[in-house]
């Protein structure tokens, strides 16, 4: 087991002054376990991989910093998690940025193709509706149809604030999906 430690200590000697052979053999003996731990975060292989290939870049662009007598797994674990922590913050800020973008759409002067659109982008939004849970359709339908802001919609139906908010990025996040994997999203952007 010193051993074990002891070559670790080394590695991590060697990727202190920017060795790439010690990069190499770190990134082969914890890249699955990463990848692994950062797919138990984001639940997506293809979002998974990329935060994965970016925290070994961290690893490198930071070598300098890491510590040479705490363990590395440690280390990479906390750099995915913070990484993936951040991506998942700016997807649902993108999301917020793409509601508000069709909002106005919506409320900008049509032509016959753009009615013909918005119809058809309505109905999109009627079907992923549908798949909805029950619960979640009905906070959606408060708050979107209905306008009610969250803290109402909580109150109506005797929830948390927190609970709405979450379902609201649920069925945001279920109905972008179901417009992209239907092609009613790419009819909004053209």
């Amino acid at each position: 087991m010193q051993g074990a430690v002891d070559q670790e200590i080394d590695l991590l000697i060697k990727l202190k002054s920017q060795d790439p052979a010690a990069f190499s053999k770190i990134y082969k003996l914890y890249i699955k376990k990463v990848y692994g731990f950062t797919l138990s975060i984001v639940k997506s292989p293809a979002l998974a991989e990329d935060i994965t290939h970016d925290t070994f870049v961290k690893l490198w662009e930071n070598a300098s910093l890491v510590y040479t007598d705490r363990p590395i797994q440690a280390y990479l674990f906390t750099l995915a998690k913070n990484h993936a922590l951040n991506t998942i913050r700016r997807a649902s800020r993108e999301t917020w940025i793409s509601d508000e973008m069709i909002s106005n759409a919506k409320t900008a002067a049509e032509d016959g193709l753009q009615f013909t659109q918005r119809k058809d982008t309505g109905h999109f939004i009627r079907m992923a509706m549908e798949q909805l849970p029950p619960q979640r359709r009905i906070i959606y339908d408060l708050c979107r149809n209905q306008g009610l802001t969250y803290k109402q919609a909580a109150e109506k139906l005797g929830i948390k604030d927190s609970t709405v908010n979450s379902q609201m990025v649920k069925a945001l996040k279920t109905i972008k999906d179901f417009m992209i994997r239907n092609g009613a999203l790419l009819s909004i952007l053209f």
